[in-house]
């Protein structure tokens, strides 16, 4: 499985049968919304238009909260609610014997239904941004209540960008981890998963 970012809240999922994206650019985005083949694609709003086909066959595309299944993948999304209107999904998803959890463009604390979701989740992609998103600190105190074995920083600052969000680095510093150099993906496996230590990796989107 390889995990990429693509910018704000936008996370490109990819396994042996299967292309999945979550909260990808799209027609309102300050991020131009590229064409890209996708099988499944979750989005925070049905009237959003993006320039996504379909790689295969027919899309499924999830715009509401449930719970779905498609080409073996287990997806359960809630919704991300700002000023009484859901602006994002917030998304756990079973690929394979791995969990991930999305959690969008998230600004508030979680609610218990919605932590209960992603505790223990594998693999953490969290907003660390600030500026109408978890900022380093917020999002720090929720990497430790959900404890997964992987966090992946995103939602941050990037050039052409309008809103000035904190930069990555500022969360890698608030969590106190070592990274290295910034990766321009993730390629992992349920064995490769750390068993006791957590893990930040720091992606480029």
């Amino acid at each position: 499985m390889f995990i990429e970012l693509l910018g704000l809240s936008g996370v490109k999922i990819q396994t042996n049968d299967t292309i999945i994206l979550l909260s990808p650019p799209t027609e309102k985005s300050e991020l131009k919304a590229k064409r890209a083949k996708a099988d499944i694609v979750i989005l925070g709003n049905p009237q959003d238009k993006t320039n996504i086909e379909a790689r295969e066959g027919k899309i499924f595309e999830i715009n509401e909260p449930g719970e779905y299944e498609s080409s073996g993948i287990f997806l359960y999304s809630v919704a991300n609610p700002q000023h009484g209107e859901c602006v994002s999904l917030l998304t756990s998803l079973t690929v394979g014997h791995t969990t991930i959890a999305h959690l969008g463009s998230l600004n508030q604390e979680l609610e218990q239904v919605q932590f209960e979701l992603f505790e223990g989740s594998d693999i953490l992609i969290i907003p660390v941004g600030g500026h109408g998103v978890l900022d380093a600190k917020k999002a720090v105190a929720l990497v430790e209540k959900i404890e997964p074995r992987i966090v992946i920083p995103m939602h941050a600052a990037l050039s052409g960008l309008k809103t000035k969000y904190d930069d990555i680095e500022k969360f890698i510093k608030e969590i106190g981890a070592k990274t290295g150099e910034p990766q321009e993906k993730l390629k992992i496996t349920k064995k490769d998963l750390p068993q006791e230590t957590m893990e930040v990796v720091y992606l480029k989107p």
